[in-house]
């Protein structure tokens, strides 16, 4: 059995979920003490796609200080 991952079925599957449960599952994600780039990557994309502009200033304003979490700029939490 394939242990490879396919981009198409992950996206399909990302784009399903709610903008809440995309935010929660990055901020998981960053707080977990092994870190899957390629899966932060993956949910920023589908979050990009959402909302460019709350994308735009979740990259803008919060990396001076750290990660920020996603949550205020898409109109959560």
């Amino acid at each position: 059995m394939s242990q490879t991952l396919n981009a198409v079925e992950v996206r399909k599957h990302l784009t399903s979920k709610t903008t809440q449960e995309l935010c929660d599952d990055y901020e998981h994600l960053v707080n977990s003490k092994r870190r899957m780039p390629w899966a932060e990557h993956a949910i920023t994309s589908v979050l990009f796609e959402r909302n460019q502009v709350a994308w735009l200033e979740w990259q803008m304003e919060g990396h001076a200080f750290g990660i920020p979490m996603p949550h205020r700029f898409f109109g959560l939490k």
